[in-house]
């Protein structure tokens, strides 16, 4: 899970193989004419031309996720959902209700140079990528996408992505899930308190503290001790020894890797602590048995968008009727759901390109300039697309909680929907 800063690339969603037995475990470098999107442009009819990745009748995309593996519990609900989402809109006509959508899936495995194979398959056969999924992998395949005019939907979740031109991030930041989860708190009883914090020591980690401190100096609470611990680390009984005295809260930023052993410690010591997790650090693993009792008493999740099943919101609703009609057996799932929405607004992108009459690659990055507003129905928040510098990401959050008998929802129960704190409305993104 390490990033660089002069990629301006931000961190992976979550990357984990889990067991019921809690064991867990190069670029291509010049760009054809069609490579870069070439052929593409304005009919006098104003329709879109074809172009790679666009014949005329169907645009397809392209995929790179970890589908077998270390990150295969991530890849394959967060895939299915966008494919979910695409089956359900060519049902309804396709983008703007013309164009078919195909989705080319790659499996990355996880791993870098499995990925670069990969971009290289798909880049001269898909006018963007929908989703992108890893740091490294991202990082990996950036400068061709430069070189290529491509745009790729990150499955991830950081203020860095914020002022790529290349990507189209979905969702607030990771930064904001914390200040909004530490206001939670402080409105909850934990004005005055000493919060503590246990991270991983990566800039995933990094941009979860960036938020912290930022709580910080705009809500009341103390900050106590920062407890690091490495990217390949799954036990965390030292850092657990740091916060157990003189911290009444912890906000956690790791993987399911190192959250699950954490909690199942935790749990058997009965640790009387707050937790406050950002979005990765949840699986549905946790609500099970001894572990499950204690994560209902003291855990909060800091994520997005309603409660599973709440069809009040229209999203939600869309997305279950989706659901039943092109994956039955699909669970509550909160990866499935990032991915629902992230295909959601990758359409959205798509019929911006339509409405300006070009599918081509310099096309799609002129329309993502020109996007705007894409509200997700109550599924993520608004984000505001547009040149790099203007683009404003939701800070809304939703804060859950955990019940075990809550199967129908994932085993999350929402305390606060798509809130927004004081402190986040401040927060400054990345120039």
């Amino acid at each position: 899970m390490r990033r660089t800063r002069s990629t301006r690339s931000g961190m992976a969603v979550f990357a984990v193989t889990v067991t019921l037995a809690l064991a867990f475990a190069g670029c291509r470098g010049g760009s054809s004419s069609s490579g870069s999107g070439g052929g593409g442009g304005k009919t006098k009819a104003g329709a879109p031309s074809p172009t790679t990745g666009f014949d005329g009748t169907t645009i397809t995309l392209g995929a790179i996720s970890p589908q077998t593996g270390l990150a295969q519990i991530i890849g394959m609900p967060l895939t299915n959902g966008n494919r979910v989402f695409f089956q359900g809109l060519n049902a309804r006509g396709g983008i703007a209700g013309k164009y078919k959508v195909n989705l080319e899936v790659r499996d990355s495995q996880y791993n870098s140079n499995i990925a670069q194979q990969n971009y290289s398959d798909l880049r001269d056969k898909v006018v963007m990528l929908a989703q992108l999924l890893g740091t490294d992998i991202t990082n990996a395949v950036l400068t061709p996408m430069r070189q290529d005019n491509m745009v790729a939907s990150p499955a991830s979740l950081d203020a860095e992505w914020v002022r790529n031109p290349n990507l189209l991030p979905v969702a607030a930041p990771y930064q904001i899930q914390a200040i909004n989860g530490l206001s939670y708190y402080v409105d909850h009883g934990g004005a005055g308190k000493t919060v503590c914090m246990i991270r991983e020591d990566s800039l995933y980690g990094a941009a979860g503290e960036a938020g912290v401190r930022y709580a910080q100096q705009h809500l009341n609470f103390k900050l106590g001790t920062i407890a690091k611990f490495g990217t390949a680390e799954t036990d965390l009984t030292a850092q657990l020894q740091q916060v157990s005295s003189g911290c009444d809260a912890v906000f956690l930023v790791a993987l399911p890797t190192a959250s699950i052993p954490l909690f199942s410690k935790a749990a058997s010591q009965n640790a009387n602590i707050r937790w406050i997790g950002q979005a990765p650090t949840w699986v549905s693993l946790l609500a099970s048995g001894a572990t499950g009792a204690y994560m209902q008493q003291h855990y909060w999740l800091a994520s997005q968008g309603p409660e599973w099943g709440d069809t009040s919101v229209p999203g939600m609703k869309q997305m279950l009727d989706d659901i039943a009609k092109y994956s039955p057996s699909q669970k509550p799932d909160i990866y499935f759901s990032f991915g629902y929405v992230q295909a959601f607004t990758v359409s959205k992108l798509l019929e911006k390109a339509v409405a300006l009459g070009d599918l081509s690659r310099p096309g799609i990055m002129k329309a993502l300039d020109q996007l705007g507003d894409v509200d997700t129905m109550g599924l993520a928040g608004i984000y505001h697309y547009g040149p790099p510098a203007s683009r404003v990401p939701p800070r809304v959050s939703t804060i859950f909680a955990v019940d075990p008998a809550a199967a129908t929802t994932g085993y999350l129960k929402s305390l606060a929907t798509n809130m927004e704190s004081d402190a986040a409305r401040t927060f400054p993104f990345p120039k």
